[in-house]
């Protein structure tokens, strides 16, 4: 199978094991990658084939949004690494992968690409789905909370003039 029909394989069958609410995934394509998001490109999840040496696929969430975003979701992660690694297995790393951007993801070894790969790495995708989507969504509940929080507090009165008795 050629890299890219693998890599369409795999964003079909990561679709049909997802559960209906996530199924609504956007993808983008580039030679040996697919990303697939949600709201913004620039936060999803990639298959990377690599060959070479290495021959291995990568699976992971991939942070590329600015610097402050992607450090505020390594944070989120690494808080919640014991949580993750128990759903996910030891293999997951979580780590800041240039100056900005970041990525929890794994290494899988492959010996050829095949509809039985496409499904495993499919069923792997979407295990890291079910499983950073409810995470990174309750950090943004919380967050909301806070900020909505901040901005209902009661304003602080000024002090009344006290009238001078004689």
């Amino acid at each position: 199978m050629r890299v890219n029909e693998f890599l369409d394989r795999v964003a079909y069958e990561t679709q049909k094991q997802l559960p209906t609410r996530w199924r609504n995934f956007r993808t983008w394509r580039r030679y040996t990658l697919i990303q697939l998001f949600y709201q913004q490109r620039r936060i999803h999840y990639e298959v990377w084939v690599r060959g070479g040496e290495i021959h291995a696929l990568e699976i992971g969430l991939h942070c590329e949004a600015d610097a402050a975003t992607n450090a505020r979701l390594l944070q989120l992660f690494d808080a919640h690494l014991f949580e993750i690694k128990h759903a996910l297995g030891q293999q997951i790393e979580a780590e800041q992968w240039t100056k900005s951007w970041t990525r929890v993801h794994e290494l899988t070894p492959y010996k050829t690409l095949d509809e039985n790969t496409a499904r495993q790495c499919a069923a792997r995708l979407a295990q890291m789905i079910q499983t950073f989507e409810p995470l990174m969504a309750r950090a943004a509940r919380a967050s909301a909370k806070t900020r909505a929080a901040a901005n209902s507090s009661p304003r602080q009165r000024k002090p009344r003039a006290m009238a001078k008795s004689r």
